[in-house]
């Protein structure tokens, strides 16, 4: 594509850049003869389906760089759109990314990279203070200018207040520098950027990012793992610089440093630490497979909270491909996916350009040609598709429903044997009980029997000892006329009195006996209970075996 001689009132000088959906100028505003860096994203180059998201995330980058004016924050001038395009103008810097010392492996002072650190957090202080958060703070959003002075770029993801995301998807940041609450998908606050810069402050004290990989490493590390001291991979670094990289990357927000201020002062302390005639330099690691590229990283709309490994896994393998089927393959495993409405998205627009190629060219000497057939062709095989992508989906999603309601089967079935086993066990709790209580009648019983028995006995000798006493008293009122007779009558009560004793022994006899027999009863009825626990506790266990055991 030819670039431009002009853009409104600015005269093209040249190309600073290019990417997938547009370019970067260098032009000059023929009003005051200002230089200046025109962005512009050309329409014809976004899907027709995102085309709301990325306009919206451009706008929003005007937006918020546009109420903004800062000495370490590119100044943003103008934004305009058209039928072709949409572009925003804004400050020339000339210089370099930060990104570019490290990937080119430069040697970087600590003092230099503390200065960096420092500027950074001044216009942070000033972009909290105005209502807005990046959420992308990263390196390549950092420019040098030849003077090495610090200038703040890229605000498309920004937060301004309460602004709220678009629905196509949760632009939430890079995964190297996100804070562990922005992988979740909540909504964050200024403290999200403090911990960026913490990275940031991590990386030019050590020459390492703190944690490496693939997306989901480094959101695993981030979240439960605590990056290795700066002093142990560079022993010029001071504890006061460990104290401070620390707090700046704590897990939790409540943790970290509550404002870009209360870092920056922290910072400016611990580097009085360093020695005076410290010239150590930190060599930036090379950029290499072991690490994931600084790309913004895009999550689901709806997902807050935790969020499936697998389907932002999926969607990082194909989210580049050409190829229809990879999308379909990824709405067959993953229907209901954070990415769906994007993955649908991408067969439209790919399989549009595929039945497009397919059919015939229209030929210059072809008059006959019939437009009106080829368009309704085109949009009936569109449509088939589109059927056969439906079709696929709610299969999945049947057999989703299907095995959604065999697992409920199960459940009842589960539930159903947990009530019966719950009956049968209250059943022979109440045996049992009615079965102690009968045992408690009958003890009470032989005990009363006993005692009227014990009292009986009682009774027949107190009878025993009046007849005695009232014998007594005539013998010896008639002692010498009757000595014979009283002679004979105290054999008859000798007599009497033997047969008594008999009776007494045989009524203890008969106590033993009784107690002797209540033993017997007792004893059989112990054991009696004994084969019921048993027979209730072998019961128990093939309820359990029948419960937990693997369907057949």
């Amino acid at each position: 594509m030819k670039n431009p001689d002009t853009l409104g009132k600015y005269r093209i000088i040249g190309e600073l850049g290019r990417g997938a959906m547009g370019v970067v100028y260098e032009a000059i505003d023929t009003l005051i003869e200002r230089n200046v860096a025109i962005k512009t994203i050309l329409k014809s180059s976004i899907d027709p389906h995102e085309s709301e998201d990325v306009f919206s995330r451009f706008r929003r980058e005007a937006k918020a760089a546009g109420r903004l004016s800062h000495e370490k924050i590119i100044g943003v001038y103008e934004y305009e759109e058209d039928d072709d395009m949409a572009y925003i103008v804004m400050e020339l810097v000339r210089g370099r990314a930060l990104s570019d010392l490290f990937d080119q492996g430069a040697l970087l002072p600590i003092a230099e990279g503390l200065r960096i650190v420092m500027q950074l957090l001044d216009a942070l202080s000033y972009l909290h203070a105005h209502g807005i958060v990046h959420r992308d703070i990263k390196p390549a959003n950092i420019l040098l200018t030849e003077d090495h002075q610090v200038k703040l770029a890229d605000f498309g993801i920004a937060k301004i207040d309460s602004s709220e995301h678009t629905h196509a998807g949760v632009v939430l940041g890079t995964p190297t520098y996100m804070a562990p609450e922005q992988f979740t998908g909540i909504d964050v606050d200024t403290r999200a950027d403090l911990y960026s810069a913490g990275v940031i402050l991590y990386i030019v004290l050590t020459g390492e990012r703190p944690f490496v990989g693939s997306v989901i490493s480094i959101m695993h590390q981030a979240m439960q793992r605590e990056a290795t001291l700066p002093s142990e991979l560079n022993p010029d670094v001071t504890e006061e610089l460990n104290e401070v990289v620390r707090k700046a990357m704590a897990k939790r927000a409540d943790d970290r440093f509550q404002s870009a201020g209360e870092f920056l002062a922290a910072l400016k302390i611990a580097a009085r630490t360093l020695p005076e005639s410290n010239q150590a330099r930190v060599r930036m690691h090379r950029t290499d497979e072991r690490h994931t590229r600084d790309l913004t990283l895009e999550l689901p709309a709806h997902a807050t909270g935790s969020w499936r490994e697998e389907d932002i896994a999926a969607w990082q393998t194909i989210s580049h491909s050409h190829n229809p089927a990879d999308f379909t393959r990824y709405l067959v495993e993953f229907p209901d996916g954070g990415y769906a409405e994007q993955a649908k998205s991408r067969i439209w627009s790919l399989e549009k350009a595929e039945v497009t190629q397919r059919m015939n060219p229209v030929k210059p000497d072809d008059i006959a040609f019939d437009r009106t057939k080829h368009e309704r062709e085109e949009r009936a095989l569109w449509v088939r598709r589109l059927a056969e992508i439906r079709m696929e989906v709610m299969e999945v999603q049947i057999k989703e429903e299907e095995k959604r309601a065999e697992e409920l089967f199960q459940q009842m079935n589960r539930a159903k044997a947990l009530t019966d086993a719950k009956a049968v066990r209250e059943n022979l709790f109440a045996k049992r009980v009615a079965d102690r209580e009968e045992a408690r009648e009958f003890e009470r019983r032989l005990k009363m029997e006993q005692k009227q028995r014990l009292e009986e006995i009682a009774k027949q000798r107190g009878q025993l000892r009046s007849v005695m006493e009232s014998r007594e008293a005539r013998a010896e009122a008639e002692a010498i006329a009757k000595s014979k007779r009283e002679a004979a009558e105290l054999a008859a009560n000798n007599e009497a009195l033997d047969a008594a004793k008999d009776r007494a022994e045989i009524a203890e006899r008969m106590k033993k006996e009784v107690e002797e027999k209540a033993a017997l009863e007792q004893k059989q009825f112990s054991r009696k209970m004994l084969l019921v626990g048993l027979f209730l506790f072998v019961l128990m266990i093939g309820i359990l075996y029948g419960i937990f055991s693997p369907a057949r």
